[in-house]
């Protein structure tokens, strides 16, 4: 069987789509050797067994995720983009895995006729669902700088309706972005029973490969990790900013700390989760670098190595998926109740802090506390 096997990716079927250049070495000599179109035994190992593995995790964390979101009574936001990075990250694993599990594992040979509709789904649609999950964390990261660093103007535009029109606009721009990649290709027959999923007559294959590279670079890994850098630290700024006030205050009331503790665990989480992202992210965008001065200089480069560092990257980025789900469990009081909650752990606590974002001054007409009179303003204690 294997030495049948298909190869079928026209961008090597991992999850971030790093190993698109590959084929075009052998296309551009005008020949496909079928004898180097075995995978190795590492990158069975890893799409066999080890993906479908991790696949099954993230579903179960991320499933767990997404329904004590769904189920805390104060679901706003904040909570609608955490869920919606969730559900990216969860189709970004489960589109390829069966793939991956049956070619890689079982060894069975897919149809040539079914070669297109496998690419859509374990190769273009992963791509489609993990830009959309770089873009939600950017955008989580910009509603809780609005948050901490201009909260009268976050209440007026991170609205829950706001936050789920953005949803939507992230995965038709994600769409947009990759759509391309649908229309360009074709089935190219090497034998009877072998073929590859390779470029249209038409298309001019380094030229395209150039621009849709450093497209991605831009806008996919290079604008977006400047961005959380900057963000980060402006929230890490504004948060301390927020809590050297209130010591300078004296404002040492439960209700103040209470609050000025969450904000300070949900922000930090928030951080955690963008540098996070900016670790697994920035050496996709330098490998692609690479990739694109292969193609502009025709330079000759190590593909071995290059090829094990990418699918060393795409590990890290699936291994990034679950711990999410450890920093909501660590860092939000509220999830880890409603978890507890649902798990019949303890009973479920009335909400009594709406997740809208007010001023200490209305509170301070109930308890009378000097402090919020300062107009020190609440920061959601909510996710």
């Amino acid at each position: 069987m294997e030495g049948s096997m298909q190869k079928t990716d026209m961008f090597l079927g991992n999850i971030s789509s790093l190993n698109q250049p590959n084929l075009s070495f052998a296309a551009a000599n005008g020949s496909f050797e079928e004898d180097k179109m075995k995978p190795p035994e590492y990158v069975r190992i890893i799409n066999g067994f080890v993906i479908p593995v991790l696949a099954v995790v993230i579903l179960i964390t991320n499933a767990v995720v997404i329904a004590v979101f769904k189920r805390q009574k104060t679901y706003g936001a904040s909570q609608a983009g955490l869920v919606g990075v969730a559900v990216s990250d969860t189709l970004t694993m489960l589109f390829p895995a069966p793939f991956y599990f049956v070619e890689y594992c079982l060894q069975y040979q897919i149809p040539c006729e079914f070669v297109s509709l496998k690419n859509w789904i374990s190769l273009f649609l992963p791509t489609i669902t993990h830009t959309a999950s770089i873009w939600l964390t950017l955008l989580l990261a910009i509603q809780r700088y609005m948050y901490v660093c201009h909260p009268f103007t976050a209440r007026k535009i991170c609205t829950l309706r706001n936050t789920t029109v953005m949803i939507i606009l992230t995965y038709i721009l994600a769409i947009l972005m990759h759509l391309s990649r649908f229309i360009v290709s074709k089935i190219v027959y090497i034998s009877e029973t072998n073929c590859v999923y390779w470029f249209s007559e038409y298309i001019d294959v380094n030229a395209y490969l150039i621009s849709y590279l450093f497209i991605r670079i831009i806008l996919i890994q290079f604008v977006p990790c400047i961005s959380l850098i900057v963000l980060n630290a402006k929230m890490i700024c504004g948060l301390r900013n927020i809590t050297n006030k209130k010591i300078e205050m004296n404002c040492n009331s439960e209700n103040s700390s209470s609050a000025v503790k969450e904000n300070m665990r949900v922000t930090i989480m928030i951080v955690c989760m963008a540098a996070i992202t900016l670790l697994v992210e920035l050496p996709v965008g330098i490998i692609q670098c690479l990739y694109v001065d292969i193609y502009l200089s025709g330079a000759t480069f190590d593909q071995y190595n290059l090829q094990i560092s990418e699918r060393i990257v795409n590990l890290l980025i699936i291994l990034s998926y679950p711990v999410n789900f450890l920093l909501f469990c660590s860092m939000s009081s509220e999830f880890k109740q409603t978890l507890k909650h649902m798990c019949c752990f303890s009973p479920m606590k009335k909400q009594k802090t709406p997740n809208t974002y007010v001023t200490r001054a209305d509170a301070d007409q109930n308890n009378g506390n000097v402090c919020e009179k300062q107009g020190l303003l609440k920061v959601s204690t909510n996710l």
